[in-house]
């Protein structure tokens, strides 16, 4: 008989999130890349001020980013829920067939894939979508966390 147990009402959240010195690392390039233009003005003062305001920007988003934790993938009995920082994706277990990974400019990007009903309610043309949700991690973690996750009971897919 197979398992159809993931994540089940009561159960506590499972959160993943980016890696810490990997993140702590691009927002010290963020900050050094906008002190740098700050003082560089062979560029022209103009274009200096530009990069300087830029990247001091995505400096604070990258701080605040880190400190709340505002990227993460979290995975409840309602479903998985993808926050980036420009995107939401949310899912629930009932309109997920399966995980599984698939090479994309030789780099392991993990695929969702749909079932039938869920690609009426969203009206998609193919049943796979791409789910970039390693933050850092290696990608055959994340997918096993994912694939133990998924709760395939069956249930019929709520249209919103």
């Amino acid at each position: 008989m197979k398992n159809n147990k993931g994540i089940r009402k009561g159960d506590d959240p499972v959160i993943i999130k980016a890696v810490v010195w990997r993140q702590s690392a691009l927002t010290l390039f963020l900050f050094v890349s906008g002190f740098f233009f700050a003082f560089i003005d062979y560029v022209g003062p103009v274009i200096s001020w530009v990069c300087t305001i830029l990247f001091g920007i995505l400096f604070v988003l990258s701080l605040l980013d880190q400190l709340v934790q505002w990227s993460r993938l979290r995975i409840d009995e309602n479903g998985y829920d993808l926050r980036t920082w420009f995107t939401r994706q949310q899912y629930r277990h009932e309109e997920i067939e399966t995980f599984s990974s698939q090479t994309y400019l030789n780099r392991q990007l993990i695929i969702l894939k749909l079932r039938e009903q869920s690609l009426k309610k969203y009206q998609l043309q193919g049943p796979e979508i791409p789910f970039p949700c390693s933050f850092g991690r290696p990608v055959e973690d994340v997918l096993e966390q994912l694939n133990k996750s998924l709760d395939k009971t069956p249930r019929k897919i709520k249209s919103t």
